[in-house]
């Protein structure tokens, strides 16, 4: 009773530090791929990918894959070196520049940011496709509804991380299981009716030859990838802070490359590549719709408002631990390192955050069509994204330079693989940039 008092009164006095060991093993695997959100990244990208790569779309995620282990690699060695709810901003800044640390910091909030609008389409398109489909398509119909879904999910972010956690169990759970159903049964599908016939070409990231289309694969695959390493931002509040996140983001990694490729064959396997393209962010129920007789085609419109859920409420956790760090380090006002006397949880700028989000809803309703408004957010989000991942890389070669020439292994996996994919990051975003619109 005297130590459930105690607590009590600290937490009423407003704690000083994030819950430390709030998250498990479990835990941070599990927020991994809620960060990634599977279902939802392949709502959001599968058309842009079609678009771009033709039936290429298996390879160019593959090919993507390399790169992003090289950076999941750097957030673990570089997490063993200093666990911080900062991530990319802390490492960075302290191993490299401040001002190349408050660069990264500041791609992260840019691209979560914009991914509150984006990533919220899916689950407003979807719940429309559900109850009226008319409206499926309809800009401002999504657009409102997309930001009613994100003020119900920031409001259980404020609630504190271990809520968080329970309710990612839930969700993640029940996204993996169903995207993997989908899956499966579309190939099996595919193998009865030989509707569509596999290739391996499929899995060739050049497939096409054009460099502009290799390019725009590469971008669109930065975003399907995107997330998992919110299990860092997170370390603060993990049991066994210097290694779980880094272990956490590579496990998740692993899980979400198999959900991708196997989805991604299926829905080659179900759908002509035009189809797939106008599909917008309901791929995921065309698919259904085509191997599952109604009503068990809506399971995966249920999966997909799950999934955005899910990586919504990790985008929110890692925008409001990156700002805390910030405002802890006095690079930004001390407001956003405060902590909810009640909840432990950077109140201030996660409020302050949705509020800049709300407003980027009202102007992402003036798009012309939810496709042109996800292909925009996607390739500006890619390139945030290819900044602050890059940098990491550097951050980790440059930090462990003295290891990496003492030890072959510590050469590879903390030196040229990192550096080799934040190299690769960097010229794809270049380049993209260099052919995209304001």
């Amino acid at each position: 009773m005297i130590g459930e008092g105690a607590t009590d009164l600290n937490e009423a006095a407003a704690p000083s530090t994030l819950r430390h060991d709030a998250l498990s093993r479990f835990d941070s695997v599990l927020v991994a791929i809620a960060g990634t959100a599977p279902a939802n990244a392949i709502a959001v990208s599968t058309a842009a990918l079609a678009v771009a790569v033709g039936v290429y779309g298996p390879g160019s995620i593959l090919f993507g894959a390399v790169a992003m282990f090289g950076i999941a690699i750097a957030f673990f060695y570089l997490n063993a070196w200093r666990s911080d709810a900062g991530a990319s901003y802390s490492w960075v800044g302290r191993s490299l520049s401040p001002v190349l640390g408050f660069m990264a910091g500041w791609s992260v909030l840019i691209a979560n940011l914009l991914f509150m609008v984006a990533g919220s389409l899916p689950a407003a398109s979807a719940t429309l496709y559900l109850f009226a489909p008319r409206l499926a398509d309809n800009v401002v119909a999504v657009t409102a509804l997309g930001a009613v879904w994100f003020v119900l999910i920031a409001i259980v972010v404020l609630v504190g991380i271990r809520t968080t956690a329970q309710f990612q169990k839930i969700v993640t759970s029940i996204e993996v299981l169903g995207v993997a159903f989908i899956a499966i049964v579309g190939i099996v599908h595919s193998a009865i009716t030989h509707a569509v016939h596999f290739s391996i070409a499929w899995f060739s990231p050049f497939g096409n030859g054009s460099v502009s289309s290799f390019v725009a694969g590469m971008i669109i695959t930065l975003f399907y990838f995107w997330g998992w390493d919110v299990s860092a931002n997170l370390a603060e509040e993990t049991k066994d802070r210097n290694r779980t996140p880094g272990v956490g983001g590579l496990v998740g990694m692993g899980i979400i490359l198999a959900l991708f490729i196997l989805t991604q064959v299926s829905i080659q396997l179900s759908l002509s590549t035009a189809d797939i393209a106008a599909a917008n962010t309901n791929i995921l129920e065309r698919v259904a719709d085509v191997i599952l007789p109604r009503p068990w085609g809506d399971i995966a419109v249920l999966i997909v408002i799950v999934s955005t859920i899910g990586t919504l409420e990790t985008c929110l956790l890692a925008v409001s631990r990156t700002m805390m760090s910030m405002g802890r380090d006095r690079v930004i006002s001390t407001r956003f390192a405060e902590l909810h006397p009640r909840f432990a949880t950077p109140w201030f700028g996660s409020i302050a955050f949705a509020a800049i989000a709300l407003a980027l809803f009202a102007i992402a309703a003036v798009s012309p069509s939810v496709n042109a408004l996800l292909i925009a957010s996607v390739n500006a989000i890619g390139i945030q994204i290819a900044m602050y991942y890059g940098l990491s890389g550097f951050a980790c070669a440059w930090y462990y330079r003295k290891t990496c020439v003492a030890d072959r292994a510590a050469f590879w996996l903390r030196g040229v693989w990192p550096v080799s994919a934040a190299i690769f990051l960097w010229v794809v975003s270049i380049v993209q940039m260099t052919g995209a619109s304001w």
